[in-house]
């Protein structure tokens, strides 16, 4: 492609006349210098650790002599400066002239909230599927299309790969896409130049707050607002504190969810399941002027908020009721209230509740279920986000019959300043403390602690396949390891009993 369409609605100046460098042919884009080669453009992004501007030689080195930059750098003279206020906006909009603008050729559905996200996304792409629409998924547990499933780093990529897997998406057929939208992708400028047809909003809560994220609340809270300036439909969650706040700041048609008061979508006659055979519920929703009833197949009031939200996407798509209703009396998401069928006399459940709100509804819906003892296996990420780690240990202590404190994603952190910090929310309280910073080890005592009548809540990594350990992704996987302790545990008994 031509360097003057890739720059197409670029405000930018260069070291070279425009007549001269306007037709040279580009093979690619790189935000990574390794990545670079010959007839590449290299852009230079500000990261959260580095400055891609400091690995401009190295790019020359590798055969690239076009530079989008936002301040100055020394190259050599066959070197091409293209200068630009904001190197990340300019990445999302160089992207998408690269590959056509695929999200014109979609549906883009974005769902954007502190908790239920991935939830949410999945139930509208099982919908979607149930009536055999083609439907891709982009987010937290990863990127699914046609059969084919792709691990990402961050629940929203990087712009540029956003941009390239709605092209390989679009290319293969897809119509629909589910897009998880994260603060940290629209603070990033990552979708600023998708095309979404309907956005979501489920709720907002204290989270992302630290060196490396928000600032503070009222940033978190901004940022999450832009997504409703990207869209032509949103989907607002009333009920939350901050429902009216993002209709307030939306720029687009606004239809609303709720199951407390009158809304477009509006859930009544509430019925949660009490046994561990089926962690469901039953509702009636309103809607068009008509009622509809659902059973769905996961548990808590918080699940039935994610399919309020789904089921108004998908009537919003002219699905039928008959697609909505079987999808979620069947759905499953991976690492969302998991039960593992490992022990028959006691439950262990995988979750990816890692902050405090999600904890507590996790919590409160298994206590539901009356347990012998709750016991909870948490940790909380290094390096980041610190006020979740009293949030976590404020929760299990108050909730927990038994805590065992772990790590999740250290990082550069040491695991155990971690756990003693949050060990501290257990001063005063009645739930019996263990300490293990090795995950592994950790999952093990837990399982061998338990009796009959008991719920395990394995929390904070739910489908995540890693642990990241100084810099590192290494991989680890709650499933596994748990399903490795039962059976350890299961032999380990028979040798008794043979005896």
């Amino acid at each position: 492609m031509k360097l003057e369409y890739i720059l197409y609605r670029i405000d930018s100046t260069s070291n070279k006349s425009w007549e001269k460098i306007k037709d040279i042919e580009v093979k690619d884009i790189a935000y990574n210098s390794q990545d670079c080669e010959k007839d590449y453009i290299f852009i230079a992004i500000d990261g959260e650790t580095t400055d891609g501007h400091n690995y401009v030689h190295d790019a020359y080195e590798r055969g690239t002599r076009i530079f989008v930059i936002n301040k100055d750098v020394s190259l050599p003279e066959d070197s091409i400066k293209i200068f630009v206020e904001d190197s990340r906006k300019t990445l999302s909009r160089i992207s998408a002239n690269l590959f056509g603008h695929p999200s014109k050729g979609l549906t883009v559905i974005g769902i954007t909230g502190t908790k239920g996200k991935t939830t949410t996304a999945n139930y509208i792409r099982s919908i979607l599927e149930e009536a055999d629409i083609n439907t891709g998924i982009i987010g937290t547990n990863g990127i699914f299309y046609n059969g084919k499933e792709l691990d990402t780093i961050n629940t929203t990529p990087e712009s540029y790969e956003l941009q390239r897997i709605l092209r390989i998406m679009l290319d293969n057929g897809v119509k629909k896409v589910v897009l998880e939208v994260s603060s940290g992708g629209l603070m990033m400028e990552r979708v600023g130049d998708i095309v979404f047809d309907i956005v979501v909003f489920s709720n907002i809560s204290p989270d992302h707050i630290g060196p490396k994220e928000h600032p503070s609340f009222e940033h978190y809270l901004m940022t999450k607002s832009k997504l409703f300036n990207l869209s032509k439909h949103g989907i607002i969650n009333i009920d939350d504190k901050y429902g009216n706040y993002m209709i307030e700041n939306a720029n687009c048609n606004i239809e609303r969810f709720s199951m407390k008061s009158n809304a477009d979508f509006q859930a009544i006659d509430i019925e949660l399941s009490h046994s561990l055979e089926f962690l469901g519920s039953k509702f009636i929703c309103k809607m068009g002027g008509n009622e509809y009833k659902f059973e769905l197949s996961m548990p808590g009031t918080f699940n039935i908020y994610n399919a309020l939200g789904a089921i108004a996407v998908c009537y919003n798509l002219g699905i039928g009721i008959k697609h909505m209703k079987t999808a979620l009396r069947n759905i499953h998401v991976d690492g969302r209230v998991e039960v593992l069928p490992i022990l028959d006399y006691a439950s262990v459940i995988v979750d990816f509740a890692h902050n405090g709100v999600s904890l507590q509804n996790i919590i409160s819906t298994l206590k539901e279920y009356k347990p012998k003892r709750m016991v909870c296996l948490i940790g909380s990420i290094g390096n980041r986000a610190q006020i979740r780690r009293k949030e976590l240990g404020d929760i299990a202590a108050k909730e927990c019959d038994i805590t065992i404190l772990t790590s999740d994603n250290p990082d550069y952190e040491d695991p155990m300043k971690i756990i003693d910090e949050m060990s501290q929310s257990f001063t005063d309280s009645d739930s019996i403390v263990i300490k293990e910073p090795d995950r592994e080890r950790a999952i093990y005592k837990g399982i061998e602690l338990l009796e009959e009548g008991d719920i395990f809540l394995i929390a904070g990594k739910g489908h995540e396949r890693y642990n990241l350990i100084n810099g590192k992704r290494e991989y680890f996987s709650d499933h596994e390891v748990a399903t490795e302790a039962a059976n350890s545990l299961i032999e380990k008994d028979l040798k008794i009993v043979g005896k």
